[in-house]
């Protein structure tokens, strides 16, 4: 008589709920949710591949249920659920401008692909795909690591109201890639290349009439952002000490509805980019002496002008006022500038205030500067920036370096054929220097005594 093998029986943990495993390998769960109006037990049934995966579940509900939150994510997509989190929390914990590359991000990168989807539904894998599918359509790694923080700060909030244990996102991996991006030589090249240079600044000292010229100059030889420019007031400029300090930027904040959507945008003064962005600078001659020369015509105009109503040359006026004192805005600048390129036949070189900025970082990287010296004059954060992002060369730089390495080259291939046709004699050691020497000294004393016979 065979004996039966005894099957040793363990006591469930808590939260695991009566756990099965069906006859097809397969495991399963049941959890007790709570009662009808009729009195009646409500369960709940789960399946898994695995008695681990059953017991993550089952932990996973009794936490939603204890948090009485159960409902709320039984009823609700990721979607729903997460632009919550956004216009709740995110919103109020970062700047407008942050904020709105955060909504706009989920709503074209996270939105569509996992929206509808549970929020303990998405595992790794989900994540893993959407970052994956993110990369194969050539968004930067830029935009896809700000998706995967995104998910990351939403399910680290999810974790804290009891929805799910884990953070899916934390074994979800980028890998470095280049820019698949493909842009014309226009769009590829930001700064402007030494030709055009020459024709922009003839443009400038021809067509005067307004202070787009010496907005420029600042922007051209200083490295300013175009919102830094436009903050500046006469007292951030140094004329004898030839500096520049940055302090503030006109930045245009957007207002949202309740949907997320941009209502509305405003220009004010507000921080730096960054507070990095914070600093004092050594300028070129040429920008103090074009600033020098603004000024004056400044005050000329707000002593012969009767609609300037303003002190225009005041220290705590603005450096591009309007005529009463007022900041200019981004927008009208840029209208400005516009016209001044059309009427100069510009227009066609895709030249913008942001390009002017890659212009000076690119001239400074052309006489072979530091880069860390670059960082700081541009008001960095980080070095990598300044090197990969202000760093634009085109071929004739390369044909440059080519060239130089070409006739390194030949010089030194010339150097061996010299060396082969015209060998040197072989260096003699101490030993045989010496040698000789006694060599010479014998035959210097026979001399002498043939000389006495």
């Amino acid at each position: 008589m065979s004996k039966k093998k005894a099957v040793k029986r363990t006591r469930r943990a808590n939260n695991e709920g009566s756990i099965f495993q069906r006859s097809d390998g397969r495991w399963g769960g049941a959890l007790t949710m709570g009662y009808d109006e009729n009195g009646k037990i409500i369960r709940k049934t789960i399946y898994g591949k695995s008695r681990a995966e059953v017991v993550k579940k089952l932990s996973e509900i009794s936490g939603r249920m204890k948090s009485n939150s159960y409902d709320l994510v039984e009823q609700n997509n990721l979607e729903t659920l997460m632009f919550e989190y956004l216009m709740t929390f995110k919103k109020s914990a970062v700047s407008p401008r942050t904020f709105e590359g955060n909504i706009r991000n989920f709503k074209l990168h996270i939105a569509p692909p996992i929206g509808k989807m549970k929020v303990y539904e998405i595992d790794n894998y989900a994540i893993q795909k959407l970052v994956n599918n993110l990369m194969e359509q050539g968004y930067s790694n830029d935009t896809v690591k700000k998706c995967k923080h995104l998910l990351n700060q939403f399910f680290e909030y999810a974790i804290d109201n009891k929805w799910i244990l884990v953070n899916p996102t934390l074994k979800v991996k980028i890998k470095g890639k280049r820019n698949v991006y493909q842009a014309n030589d226009d769009e590829k090249y930001k700064a402007m290349p030494p030709e055009i240079r020459d024709k922009f600044l003839d443009a400038l000292n021809k067509d005067e009439a307004n202070f787009i010229k010496p907005l420029c100059i600042t922007l051209m030889f200083a490295g300013l952002r175009i919102g830094e420019a436009l903050a500046l007031k006469w007292k951030n400029i140094d004329f004898d000490n030839k500096t520049i300090k940055v302090e503030r930027a006109i930045t245009q904040v957007p207002k949202f509805d309740e949907q997320g959507n941009i209502k509305d945008r405003i220009t004010v003064i507000g921080d730096t980019k960054t507070t990095c962005s914070v600093r004092e600078i050594p300028v070129a001659d040429i920008v103090i002496e074009t600033l020098k020369q603004w000024k004056d015509k400044q005050n000329n105009r707000q002593q012969t002008n009767p609609d300037v109503t303003a002190t225009l040359t005041s220290p705590t006026t603005f450096v591009f006022a309007n005529d009463d004192g007022s900041y200019r805005t981004y927008s009208g600048t840029r209208k400005i500038f516009d016209r001044f390129k059309r009427r100069n036949g510009l227009d066609k070189f895709n030249i913008h205030f942001h390009g002017l900025r890659h212009t000076f970082s690119n001239m400074l990287f052309e006489m072979n500067e530091n880069p860390k010296v670059i960082q700081q004059l541009l008001g960095h954060r980080d070095v990598k920036t300044t090197i990969t992002v202000y760093n634009s060369v085109n071929s004739d730089y390369v044909r440059e370096a080519t060239d130089r390495l070409n006739t390194k080259i030949q010089e030194q291939q010339k150097e061996k054929e010299f060396e082969i046709e015209n060998p040197k004699e072989p260096e003699l050691t101490d030993e045989e220097i010496d040698q000789m020497i006694k060599e010479l000294e014998r035959k210097k004393k026979r001399k002498e005594k043939d000389f006495e016979m």
